[in-house]
């Protein structure tokens, strides 16, 4: 199968990584996000020292991992549904509102000295639920504001400024953590979804919505899904994206326990290893539209891959918090440019009437598939310890993701 992105000469896709901030509306959106993502980011750090705090078991790590993922799994692919018909603008302002007063719910339970470690799981659930729906209108709202030809430039900027908050956010983290306390960090991150909210009001963004009068979700998801299974390129990509959530993507569930047990400095070390992650994940998204220009983006999904598991299989193996923190930068660095690239050739080779079933498929993959492998993972390492469950895990992803892109030539010949 001849495809879109594959047809196209390298010279049709060189565009700046900063041209889609020429949008009035975009640059709104882009504030905003960067504002409630670091928010975000600081939650998800304090979170996970909360949980490992209360607890001291790696299981009950992937266990509040699992609970947010149980909800996408069964909604992400009708969530796709959902936002080829409602104006994704809408679906996003709901969320951020949602997500906020969970966030001053947890704050509050931990102010109060309240929180215990079944009000975590059940907020992360919660969460999960409007997750699988922001994150396929998150990530398909961005062609609404762009358009097509600026889509990879828009997809760069929204890596961008997710990782630019994951080092804004885990820093804030290590300073609040150790200075005032979790529940402040909880309390920062509703505070932030004032910004995207607000953003997201003022904006005017056109969506195209299906027309058709007959809503049949389940015919809809299955037409998404056939379409994704038959596509020469669009299938391995997905696969690839499954993989890494599974195995690779979840070394940083075990973090606040890696470097409680292992490096023996529960909060500074792990705020460093966050911190380290973030440095690394934006300089690959600074860096995806030239690699890709350069090199083809085909190739740079495949061996970002072999980078990701080099790096995990060395931190697994280090005690050193100076050697580990460099190779999570490493980490941060390869699996966010092997994940970006791969949402861009998604979204390059898609057409416009199957794009939310599909991207929900790769959001699906994030929010629905990733938590399984983080409580398989906490389970692990609960019985064989942190370390040799990050090797053991790092080993079978690269072997998998290996054989899915030797398998897939016509997923390493695109640009």
């Amino acid at each position: 199968m001849t495809t879109t992105a594959a047809a196209k000469p390298p010279s049709a896709l060189q565009h700046s990584t900063l041209s889609a901030l020429r949008y009035t509306n975009f640059r709104l959106y882009f504030i905003g996000q960067v504002v409630s993502l670091s928010g975000t980011w600081m939650q998800s750090v304090a979170q996970g020292w909360l949980v490992f705090h209360l607890t001291q078991s790696e299981l009950a790590l992937g266990i509040v991992a699992c609970a947010a993922g149980v909800p996408a799994l069964i909604l992400s692919p009708v969530a796709g549904v959902m936002v080829e018909r409602i104006p994704r603008r809408n679906i996003l302002i709901f969320s951020q509102i949602y997500q906020m007063i969970l966030a001053f719910v947890l704050a509050f339970l931990t102010a109060t000295n309240m929180v215990q470690v079944w009000h975590i799981i059940v907020l992360a659930f919660l969460l999960g639920i409007i997750n699988a729906i922001d994150a396929p209108a998150r990530q398909t709202i961005i062609k609404d504001m762009v358009g097509t030809e600026n889509l990879p430039s828009g997809i760069a900027l929204n890596a961008i400024m997710f990782n630019a908050s994951r080092v804004v956010g885990p820093a804030a983290a290590g300073i609040a953590l150790t200075q005032l306390g979790p529940a402040w960090c909880f309390f920062v991150n509703g505070l932030s979804f004032l910004a995207v909210i607000f953003m997201l009001i003022i904006i005017k963004v056109q969506t195209l919505v299906a027309k058709n009068d007959q809503f049949a979700p389940l015919a809809r998801l299955r037409e998404g899904l056939a379409f994704a299974r038959h596509h020469a390129t669009i299938r391995p990509l997905l696969l690839l994206a499954i993989n890494a959530s599974l195995f690779t993507v979840n070394i940083s569930t075990l973090l606040p326990a890696f470097a409680d047990t292992v490096l023996h400095s529960p909060k500074e070390g792990f705020a460093a290893l966050s911190t380290a992650t973030g440095i690394g994940a934006v300089i690959a998204a600074m860096l995806i539209p030239i690699a890709g220009r350069r090199f083809g983006r085909g190739r740079v999904v495949t061996v970002m891959g072999i980078f990701t598991t080099l790096a995990c299989i060395v931190v697994s193996q280090t005690s050193d918090a100076t050697i580990a923190t460099i190779f999570m930068g490493i980490y941060g660095f390869a699996i966010i440019m092997q994940f970006t690239t791969v949402n861009t050739l998604i979204q390059s080779e898609v057409p416009d009437e199957f794009r939310g079933r599909v991207i929900s498929l790769y959001t699906l993959s994030w929010f629905g598939v990733s938590p399984f492998g983080a409580l398989a993972l906490g389970l692990v390492a609960q019985l064989i310890g942190a370390p040799i469950a990050i090797l053991i895990y790092s080993i079978i992803g690269g072997v998998l993701g290996g054989i899915v892109a030797l398998r897939s030539p016509e997923m390493r010949r695109l640009w």
